[in-house]
């Protein structure tokens, strides 16, 4: 609409200025006489012309000024010396933000045992292997069910948890089983037992996919991905766990630890010693009074450190070590 009241308004201006000095008929009152603009479009065109007042009043379009101003800024900017380009105020540039400290992730020692015999274990070990930042304990060099069996009830498996970590420094451990067999639709389990306190961290359960019975194939390809699910639930679990290794010897200034690079430590990383701690019953194992800070300065073996006493002191075989 706005368009073509402009096409309405040059075309008049256009055959209102080609009229030359011919006569102009007497303007009623909803006309106004304006300046011409298009008096150089003919050297005859009067030097005023009567348009409708609404024309008028309707004033110049905004997006007309706008890009007038426009043009006129830029204009002043190019026309201005060099000098007065200089006196243009400088862009302030923002610091570059500080880099946060670096964060540890160190490895949780890890142990899977099976309740009843589905076939389980190796195959669970595995996956959870690949899925989770985790040191696996093998069970066949660490005999577990042999040595502490039988595990049948909770308070057995929370005992059982505790045993191995101290022989072995298990953090935690997996109890994987099929209660119902591998069978079409059926549940797979794992009991999450925390190792420095025995509690139950966490119970997960997944549906085994559908699967023709008589298809080996496709027997197997449902338990593989229910094994997937139940390892990745059991990642996100074991990310929010705290870690803990414990001092297992001493020698003049030297603390030996049970984990190092296997484990992801690294030398300068500083750790809090530990004594003793309290199991809370439904939450799970609070270290107890802080004796000291150790830097960690070199490494034994695979999974072995040392450090250097920062400070406190006293500091025992079994005491615990945490993030500083």
């Amino acid at each position: 609409m706005r368009t073509n009241r402009y096409l309405v308004i040059l075309s008049l201006l256009f055959f209102t200025g080609c009229a030359g000095n011919s006569a102009v008929t007497s303007p009623t009152a909803e006309y106004v006489e304006i300046d011409n603009p298009a008096f150089t479009m003919s050297p005859n065109a009067p030097a005023t012309i009567w348009v409708p007042r609404s024309y008028v009043d309707s004033g110049v379009p905004r997006g007309g000024e706008l890009v007038k101003k426009g043009y006129e800024a830029a204009k002043e900017k190019l026309s201005a010396s060099p000098a007065q380009q200089d006196k243009q105020p400088a862009v302030a540039v923002a610091a570059p933000a500080l880099l946060p400290a670096p964060v540890y992730n160190v490895k949780n020692r890890i142990a899977v045992l099976e309740l009843g015999s589905n076939g389980l274990l190796l195959p669970f070990n595995e996956t959870v292997k690949k899925t989770a930042a985790c040191i696996m304990l093998d069970p066949a060099q660490a005999p577990f069910l042999a040595r502490y069996a039988p595990v049948t009830t909770q308070a057995e498996r929370g005992t059982f948890a505790l045993r191995l970590q101290e022989d072995y420094g298990a953090n935690l451990v997996i109890f994987v089983s099929a209660p119902e067999g591998i069978v079409s639709g059926k549940r797979l389990k794992a009991e999450i037992v925390d190792g420095m306190g025995g509690e139950l961290v966490r119970l997960i359960e997944v549906a085994i996919p559908r699967f023709t019975a008589t298809d080996p194939a496709a027997r197997e390809a449902a338990l593989s991905s229910a094994l997937l699910k139940l390892s990745g639930q059991i990642r996100e679990v074991v990310v929010l766990l705290p870690w803990y290794g414990r001092v297992v010897a001493l020698e003049g200034e030297r603390v030996y630890i049970n984990a190092g690079k296997e484990a992801d430590l690294r030398s300068g990383q500083l750790l809090k010693v530990y004594r003793g701690g309290k199991v809370v019953k439904g939450l799970g194992f609070a270290p107890g009074s802080k004796v000291g800070t150790i830097e960690i300065s070199g490494f034994v073996g695979a999974n072995g450190a040392y450090g250097i006493l920062r400070d406190g002191g006293g500091v025992r075989v079994s005491d615990l070590v945490s993030f500083e």
